[in-house]
């Protein structure tokens, strides 16, 4: 009972909830596309942080293309793809073989593995 009577009142505080911190990233994404013209730069917020005095975040800039993030439904058995990491070589090539509800099964080189689907480049 007094756990909860000490949550109620930090909310009462001005505790940030996690509906508003939804509402800031939407905000922000808003805030932050003129920039990216004016400067010519594609700006990312990560994850986000947030207690009782606020919230903060790592945010980046980088000049150059915009990267859209594949998804698995971008994908399908047999395709043959490519992974954008720093560790595999940027010719390398795999197959996929199986889309998993969070990351895609490829078969290459160096065997098996499962790679989550927004580091693969279509081939």
């Amino acid at each position: 009972m007094r756990r909860e009577a000490e949550l109620i009142n930090l909310k009462n505080k001005g505790f940030m909830t996690k509906a508003e911190v939804t509402e800031f990233r939407g905000e922000f994404a808003i805030a932050v596309q003129q920039l990216e013209k004016e400067f010519g730069v594609n700006i990312s917020l990560g994850t986000i942080r947030y207690d009782v005095n606020g919230l903060s975040a790592k945010m980046k800039a980088e000049k150059g293309e915009k990267i859209v993030r594949a998804t698995k439904n971008d994908f399908q058995i047999g395709d043959i793809v490519g992974i954008n990491h720093k560790k595999v070589k940027p010719n390398d090539e795999f197959e996929v073989i199986k889309i998993n509800a969070k990351n895609v099964k490829l078969r290459g080189d160096y065997g098996l593995m499962s790679v989550s689907p927004g580091l693969l480049i279509k081939k």
